[in-house]
Parts: structure tokens; C-alpha cells; sequence
């Protein structure tokens, strides 16, 4: 709006300039055929020309500098809304990469998760083909000495419900509290207390450090000492 205002101004400015061309070139023509102006020794072409010339000139000057003032003033506003329009549009711009980078922390935990959640699923139905059918539980490494026959399908049954806890507590379908809560209420099955003390040692060792799942088995480890001095 501003520059269609600007180049109204200059077409008038020109339109103006014209005028005072146009008018002194009348007032000239109108100055010579004054009879006392007819004489070779009055230079009256010259004369009127200067007449003529000076007061359209000082007409064209006066309006020429108050165009030019309007048109300073134009600009200053017009730099100083520009200067406005740009820190709002940085503002949002920033308001925008912001929500665009929380966007993209948000669907890549989701996708963790989904991806956690498939791998546990084929984890689970590993174990439970190796819970129903022996011959495949025996490609599994043992659990220790002694842990064979039903003892080795509870070690691999009591792995399922340490493995769904813990993907419940890293989905945050459970708490810190509710996740130690009911740890200690499995922790009451003395085979799951057995598991649990037989394979603490390794689980603890091979978990990776400052996530969810370390986290998670910390937890069980608090309910399993507070079963253990019952």
C-alpha cells in the first residue's frame, strides 16, 4: 500500500513539474507580446522567460520539498512497521520450529515404543512356543543346575510377567510406585522369587544404563529385598 502511495506521489510530482513547465512557457508567451516589453533593449524574450521561470520555479520547489518530507515520513513508517512485522514474524517463526521440534520428539517416542512393543511381542511368542513344547525350550540356555521339566517352564513363564511389567512401566501404563508395588506382590510366588534370584545377577548386569528398563529393574529389586526380610 505504502509503494502505490509512493508512486502516486512521484506521478504527481511530475504531473506537477509539467504544469510549471507548461505554465512558464504560457507566461512567457504571455509576457512578450506586452507592448513596453517589444523593445530590442529590454530583452523582454529573456526577461519574461526569467519571470516566468523564477515563479513556476519557486511554485515546483515548494511543493517538490513538501513531497519529498511526506515521502521521508512514508518511509520512516514504513521501515519501522517492517522492523515490527519482521520481530513478529521471528516470534512466530520460533513458536513454529518449537512446535514442529516437539512434533518430532513426540511421533519419534511413539515409534520407540511401537518398535519396543513389536520386539516384546516376538519375544513372547518365542517363550511361549518353548513353554508348550520342550524340545524347542531345551534350545534355550539354562536357567542353572537343577532348573529343568516344570521348573524350567516357570523360569520361562515368570520371564513373561517380568517382561510385560516392564514394558507396561516403560509405555507409563504404570508408575514408579505402582510398578515396585506389584513387583512385591509377584515376589510373593516363590517361584517367581527364585527366578528372580537367579537371574537378577545377569539381568542387571546386560541392562543398558540411565534408561527405563534399568530403571524398571531397580525398582524390582527394592521389592524383592523388602520380600526377602518379611
Amino acid at each position: 500500500m505504502a509503494n502505490g502511495r509512493s508512486v502516486k506521489e512521484i506521478g504527481a510530482t511530475a504531473a506537477i513539474a509539467l504544469i510549471c513547465c507548461s505554465a512558464s512557457i504560457a507566461l512567457t508567451l504571455l509576457l512578450i507580446r506586452i507592448p513596453d516589453l517589444q523593445s530590442p533593449q529590454s530583452g523582454n524574450a529573456g526577461q519574461a522567460f526569467g519571470a516566468a521561470s523564477g515563479a513556476t520555479s519557486i511554485v515546483a520547489l515548494i511543493y517538490l520539498a513538501r513531497t519529498f518530507h511526506h515521502q521521508r515520513e512514508e518511509m520512516r513508517m514504513h521501515r519501522e512497521i517492517l522492523v515490527a512485522q519482521q520481530g513478529e514474524t521471528l516470534t512466530q517463526r520460533q513458536a513454529e520450529l518449537t512446535a514442529l521440534r516437539e512434533d518430532a520428539r513426540i511421533s519419534n517416542e511413539c515409534a520407540l515404543k511401537i518398535a519396543e512393543s513389536a520386539v516384546r511381542s516376538q519375544h513372547h511368542a518365542l517363550i511361549s512356543a518353548a513353554i508348550t513344547d520342550p524340545t524347542l525350550a531345551d534350545v534355550w540356555p539354562p536357567y542353572g543346575q537343577g532348573v529343568a521339566g516344570d521348573a524350567r517352564k516357570q523360569f520361562l513363564y515368570a520371564n513373561q510377567i517380568v517382561s510385560f511389567e516392564c514394558m507396561a512401566y516403560t509405555l507409563n501404563v504404570f508408575d514408579c510406585n505402582e510398578a515396585e508395588a506389584m513387583m512385591y506382590y509377584l515376589f510373593e510366588s516363590a517361584p517367581m522369587r527364585n527366578f528372580w534370584e537367579i537371574t537378577r545377577a545377569a539381568r542387571l548386569h546386560s541392562t543398558p544404563h540411565g534408561g527405563k528398563m534399568q530403571k524398571f529393574y531397580e525398582l524390582a529389586e527394592n521389592a524383592y529385598q523388602r520380600r526377602l526380610t518379611e
